[in-house]
């Protein structure tokens, strides 16, 4: 096979396009690229359907194994300028993959006593997204349910945000606000007593405070406007993390990792 050199050739473009948001709602695809994100995708079976790689930046023995692994797909051999013209990075890892968007549903989210959902509400940065995805997995979150209108999941640096966590559990996109109210309603009425925790700088308890050890949603509203009304009004209690120092808040993916943590800590390691 032939090697694409040229940044203008009709595969590179059309893959580069996948950067923009409309071009991904069109196509039903989106663009990864390095090694890690390569390789959770083959492992969690996503759905890849051709794969970049520029050999002479290839240098990595992982990398080449995971092109070995890819002879189902169409896969072509780049210039390194053709992969400069993919790629996002500072200095390119070789290896990029389209991939077919592939949405989930909220059947997806196992309904368990153990039930641990984030909420990412209406969120208008995509590497807060990533993070809370990345922390999400970190913690064995039953899974992620991103509330619209929002930044895109598959924003380029959500998925470079997420280091590979996007494939690791659901992430279910929720077109309305009304449709996260109808999801607590049915978990309730399969007789789980779903407690909904809202999270904000004025928040009117201590999040140390509650018991976390039950079945749990916990709502991360956007940066700047916080939780909608709706939002605080589905909320059991809307928590706030103790600031000590002269900052009055953190943003909503490093508030996201605490309160995550918190639920860790009660749920495994508290009885020790």
């Amino acid at each position: 096979m032939a090697e694409i050199t040229s940044p203008q050739n009709p595969k590179i473009k059309a893959a580069r396009a996948l950067r923009l948001r409309k071009y991904r709602q069109r196509e039903r695809r989106y663009l990864i690229e390095g090694v890690r994100i390569v390789e959770e995708a083959l492992e969690q079976g996503a759905p890849l359907e051709a794969l970049f790689y520029a050999p002479e930046l290839l240098v990595s023995p992982k990398g080449r194994a995971l092109v070995e692994r890819c002879t189902h797909l169409e896969c072509w051999a780049v210039s390194p300028q053709a992969m400069a013209a993919l790629s996002q990075r500072d200095e390119s890892q070789g290896l990029a993959a389209v991939v077919r968007i592939v949405e989930r549903e909220t059947e997806e989210i196992s309904l368990t006593e153990g039930l641990f959902v984030l909420v990412a509400y209406q969120l208008r940065d995509p590497g807060n997204l990533g993070a809370i995805i990345r922390t999400a997995d970190a913690v064995g979150a039953t899974g992620v349910f991103i509330v619209e209108p929002t930044v895109d999941l598959y924003d380029p640096q959500t998925v470079r945000a997420t280091m590979g966590s996007l494939y690791a559990l659901p992430i279910v996109r929720l077109r309305e606000e009304a449709a996260l109210p109808r999801w607590c309603a049915q978990v309730r009425a399969q007789g789980l007593p779903l407690q909904v925790i809202g999270s904000s700088a004025h928040g009117e308890r201590l999040h140390y405070d509650l018991d976390y050890r039950g079945p749990l949603a916990l709502l991360l509203g956007p940066e700047r406007e916080g939780l909608s009304e709706a939002a605080r009004a589905l909320c059991d209690v809307i928590v706030r993390l103790p600031m000590v120092g002269r900052a009055t808040s953190l943003n909503v993916a490093a508030a996201a990792a605490a309160l995550a943590y918190e639920v860790v800590r009660q749920r495994h390691y508290s009885a020790r």
